[in-house]
């Protein structure tokens, strides 16, 4: 880690922590490792001790794009909540990286619900709660957000200084 990617006193309480990453759904056809790699990062520029993933929607697809089709129902909305509220119960705080885009069409609906319930989980269980740049960016777009917004920083640093505390009353963090 460079020497200028440490916690600040703001995001000193993720030492030691187990940090829950809330993404978008399982990916189809590739193995997810980019992204896993960047999650790893995150656990280790904040110094916690572990991460776990869970998705907004148990349905893998190619691109997130696609959960416009296959989201149209609402199984693979309610079947991904026993993971995420696993994980609610392992974690010590919440990274939202669901993605900045809402499905479009009968998916939005089932969306903004899902993002809702996991609101209202996250309050329940008092979790602090986390974005970079102020959205559920994914982890893909981490380095694309921290070079636009820290051009000058060495991208570990952009990222830190990029997280932001969710406002817990705060339901639809999928806008722009």
């Amino acid at each position: 880690m460079a020497n200028d990617a440490t916690p600040d006193d703001r995001l000193s309480s993720f030492i030691g922590s187990r940090i829950l990453i809330v993404m978008s759904n399982p990916p189809l056809g590739t193995s997810g490792d980019r992204t896993m790699k960047r999650v790893a990062l995150m656990r280790e520029l904040l110094r916690a001790d572990s991460t776990l993933t869970a998705n907004l929607f148990a349905l893998p697809t190619y691109r997130t794009g696609d959960i416009s089709q296959v989201g149209q129902q609402p199984s693979g909305w309610l079947d991904a909540r026993s993971q995420i509220l696993k994980g609610v119960s392992f974690a010590d705080a919440v990274v939202l990286a669901y993605g900045a885009q809402e499905p479009r069409g009968a998916a939005r609906a089932h969306f903004r619900s899902q993002v809702r319930w996991l609101h209202d989980a996250l309050r329940m269980h008092d979790m602090p709660t986390w974005t970079v740049g102020g959205r559920p960016l994914h982890p893909s777009r981490w380095h694309r957000h921290t070079h636009r917004t820290h051009p000058s920083e060495s991208f570990q640093r952009a990222l830190l200084d990029s997280l932001e505390p969710v406002d817990p009353g705060q339901h639809n963090c999928a806008r722009s």
